[in-house]
Order: C-alpha cells, then structure tokens, then sequence
C-alpha cells in the first residue's frame, strides 16, 4: 500500500471509533465521560475514623482519676473544641494562644465570681529598732503623719538617707511602730542605685538578707551588716476575708493587675492572714510601675495554691537557689540531693 492509502485507512478506522454507540444512547461516545462524585453530607458528628471522635480523658488522668486544674483547658474541653473543628463549626484549638502547664491545688472556675482585692504601693521604706531610733533620730520617739492601712502601722514624720556602695538614697520613710531588728525595704532599682545584690525575700525573713548599707539621720549613723530586702509581693489578708474566700497564710496566688496592653499576672504572691491584717496587695513601687497601677486601684485573685503538708519535698540545687533569693530557708522535713545540701550548708539556709 501507498503511504497515501494508509493516511485514508487510518482515518475511515478513528471515525468509525468516534461513531461507535456507547451504552448510554445513541449520541455518546464510546468513551465514558468522567463524573465526580458528590462529597457526603456533612452531619454534626465528625466521622469515627478522625481523632476528634476519641475520647481522650483517659489519656493522662490525674491524681486518684481527678483531673487537675490547669491555666489550660481540660482534655475534654479541647475534644469537645476539636469535635466542633471537624464538623466546621468553629476554628482549630490550636488557633488560641497556647499558656504554660502550672498545676495548682485549686483553681477558680471561669464562671465564677472575681476576687478583687485593693492595690496597696509600697514605695521604699525602712522599719527601726528602737536602739537605732535612738542611735538616728534621738531620744525623741517616732512620730504620726498618717496611719497606714494595716492596723497600728503608721507612716512616720521623720526621715533619713541610705548610703550604698555606689550611690545614696535620701528621703526614705520611717514605718513604725519600732520592731526587734532594723530592715530596709527597697525595690530592685534602688539596690541599683546603692551598688548592691539584694535578696527577694519575705517581710521579716532576714536570714540572707543584704548589708553594705549604712543609715543616716539627724542624730547619728547606723552600719546595716544585714536587714537590707526587696520585699516579696504578698497579700495580707484579714481573717473574715480568708474564711469567705477558703484561702489561709502561707498560700500562693495568681493576681491579675492593670488592664490593656499594659496588664500584667503576677505568681506566687504570698498570703499574709491572721489578726493585724486588713485585706490589702501590696506592690513595690517597680511592680507598680510595670503594671501601669496605682494605690487604690483593683487587682483580680484568677488562681492559688496551698503548699503541701503530707509529704517531704524533694529539694534540688535550683530549689536552694530559689528559696535563698526569696530569703527563705530550706524546709526542715525536706529531702535534699547532695548538691543542693552543699549549696544550702554555703548559703546558711540549712538547719543542722
């Protein structure tokens, strides 16, 4: 055959092909034309195969089968918002900013009703013995120039300057009445100013507290071998509102202060309660500062905590560290890894 033949071949067999009768009717062609099926209709119920129909409460139970509180929501909160993520009818959990784990022994609920407590600013301030009342000021006792919101405590008339290592601070407020040993309370940028290190550290706790500070008034000078803090932020409390509340001394809190993009949460705020407590958060002036509030304004309890009395804590070389830069000492019934005692027996915060 001629090439000319076999084009004319060729081209009787591909239209005897396209004219061939498919089996759906005269007019379709032998080839089927593609059909895409119909998505299934989406019910409420995301299918069994997908992870958002498990139930996952099981997964990782708490304590005796309880789930603890957490900043977090709970395991099934998150199933019931992944269940709603599948069937389309809200956006991922993973969509939501995500907070750190803290589990704590009791946590408010988010239906509950807000704690508010008064914001009390503690600006620097210092508490006198009465042999360095004398030693600064005479043999003249203290005297009134306002009574401070916790009871028989009063913001004193008289005066005088701190002298650091590096730098002074003038016009530092007496607080009386006197107490048993003399303690500088200042904020974090004032131990700048004064070029020194000083521990964070309960009111009163004094066992790693600073020195290098000597007190200066109109009537003599006092060299400060320890006494000098920052003050750990704390609440105190009365005692009709710790009962109202189910809160006691020595809890810690989580506070809420400020609002906007200047709000800040505060952790392990230390609970103060018993008689001579009038309810009253009390800030240092940087704390203050940092969270945009001032004397009088609220704050919001959200969490709290009640450390633990059944068992012995194990403490580590970092729990030391902690602990001695909040001017606390190390639990008498703790188990300690052998660093951690080395480092408390150096730091003078362990028991013998």
């Amino acid at each position: 055959m001629t090439d000319a033949e076999l084009d004319r071949l060729a081209d009787l067999i591909a239209r005897a092909l396209m004219e061939r009768p498919a089996t759906g009717g005269p007019t379709a062609t032998w080839v089927p034309a593609p059909i895409r099926p119909a998505p299934p209709e989406r019910s409420g119920e995301p299918p069994v195969w997908s992870g958002a129909a498990q139930e996952l409460g099981d997964v990782a139970p708490g304590k005796d089968g309880q789930d603890l509180p957490r900043f977090r929501a709970s395991t099934a909160e998150l199933t019931r918002a992944t269940r709603a993520a599948a069937s389309g009818k809200a956006p991922p959990p993973d969509s939501g900013s995500r907070e750190p784990v803290r589990r704590l022994a009791r946590s408010r609920a988010a239906t509950a009703a807000s704690i508010e407590v008064r914001i009390g600013v503690s600006n620097r301030h210092v508490h006198l013995s009465t042999a360095d009342t004398q030693l600064l000021f005479g043999s003249a006792p203290l005297t009134v120039a306002r009574q401070l919101t916790q009871p028989g405590q009063f913001a004193a008339n008289e005066l005088l300057a701190a002298q650091g290592p590096k730098g002074r601070i003038d016009g530092v407020r007496v607080v009386g009445p006197t107490r048993g040993e003399t303690q500088l309370e200042i904020a974090l940028s004032d131990a700048t100013v004064l070029g020194l290190e000083a521990p964070v550290a309960a009111s009163g706790v004094l066992g790693n507290s600073a020195g290098g500070v000597a007190l200066v008034g109109p009537a003599g000078r006092v060299e400060l071998k320890r006494g000098v803090i920052v003050a750990a932020r704390h609440l105190h409390l009365e005692p009709s509102d710790a009962r109202r509340w189910g809160l006691h001394d020595g809890d810690a809190l989580v506070i809420q202060c400020g609002a906007g993009a200047r709000a800040v949460t505060f952790h392990d705020v230390l609970v103060r309660s018993g008689e001579g407590h009038a309810t009253e958060l009390h800030l240092d002036a940087d704390e203050a500062h940092a969270a945009g509030v001032k004397t009088g304004d609220s704050a919001i309890i959200t969490a709290w905590r009640t450390p633990s009395t059944g068992k012995r804590p194990l403490v580590t070389e970092r729990d030391v560290i902690r602990l001695a830069r909040r001017g606390e000492r190390v639990p008498a019934n703790a188990i300690l890894t052998p660093s951690a005692r080395d480092r408390a027996a150096a730091l003078g915060i362990l028991d013998k």
